[in-house]
């Protein structure tokens, strides 16, 4: 008679890490690029949270210089104190009207002007004595410095064009002789080969 075949085993029983493994659910293919992207989506965010600096700003570059060269005596928000003259509340443009006058007053000071008086009120020079920043300061800074007061300092809007050559200016792009001379310094008597120097 021929042997019986012998019985199969029974199967063994399967692990539980593995039942739980084959009950899980898988990550649908859609969600495959999404988790791909997240880390690039952290840096871009990341990097939204604060402004880039710009570097080379005239604008806040004469925040600088005004605050190094101007505040002590016409003040932090340009209100003047005692005899020194606001540059706040319209006062530069009425002093002032022409940026161009107000460049090189800021490069000559009151020494340098050659009239008793100066600005458009007319103002009599005082004992306050406005000092020359030519020698310590470039014309580019000395641009950026009447930038800032003009736009920040005054409440009045700047005439037509005026931001534009003020900017060029301040970014060296123009120089003083360049941009000429204005109305008041003409009357005081200072000539294009005086802005050269």
């Amino acid at each position: 008679m021929p042997a019986e075949p012998p019985k199969p085993e029974p199967p063994k029983p399967v692990p539980a890490y593995v039942q739980a493994a084959q009950r899980r659910r898988r990550i649908p293919l859609w969600a495959m690029p999404v988790l791909a992207g997240l880390p690039l989506w952290g840096y871009v965010y990341v990097r939204t949270l604060e402004p880039a600096p710009v570097e080379n700003d005239p604008f806040e570059l004469g925040a600088e210089h005004y605050a190094s060269s101007c505040a002590s005596c016409h003040g932090g928000t340009g209100l003047g104190q005692g005899v020194v003259p606001a540059l706040a509340n319209g006062e530069v443009q009425a002093t002032w009207p022409d940026f161009r006058d107000q460049l090189y007053w800021v490069k000559t000071g009151e020494e340098g002007w050659p009239s008793d008086t100066y600005g458009a009120q007319p103002k009599t020079k005082n004992s306050a004595t406005m000092p020359a920043f030519g020698a310590t300061l470039s014309e580019q800074e000395i641009a950026q410095i009447v930038l800032y007061e003009r736009r920040e300092l005054s409440d009045d809007v700047a005439p037509e064009g005026e931001e534009d050559v003020l900017l060029a200016i301040a970014s060296g792009e123009m120089t003083f002789a360049e941009a000429g001379v204005g109305e008041l310094s003409e009357k005081a008597g200072i000539t294009e080969a005086d802005l050269e120097g």
